[in-house]
């Protein structure tokens, strides 16, 4: 049964590479919340290590990578949004 939850994996991880895809080619993150992008990452911190600390491959593996899809969307927001003045 673990298979259905790489599956999940796999849809659910392709789901950041559009979107990240875009907000490299067109640097307008105008329609995103940092806050909200915030608190996502922040949530699979505490999924990635609650799943490293029951052995779980399949979301360890999961949380790792949409951490690593949620910091570099974040640190596309910090590089582009407008900056106030």
């Amino acid at each position: 049964m673990q298979f259905l939850g790489w599956i999940g994996f796999i849809l659910v991880e392709s789901f950041y590479v559009p979107q990240l895809i875009k907000t490299v080619r067109t640097r307008n993150v105008s329609g995103f919340s940092l806050t909200a992008w915030a608190v996502l990452w922040l949530g699979m911190a505490f999924y990635l290590v609650y799943s490293i600390m029951i052995h779980d491959p399949v979301f360890t593996v999961g949380n790792g990578v949409g951490l690593g899809a949620a910091s570099f969307q974040i640190a596309l927001i910090l590089k582009y949004r407008k900056r106030g003045g």
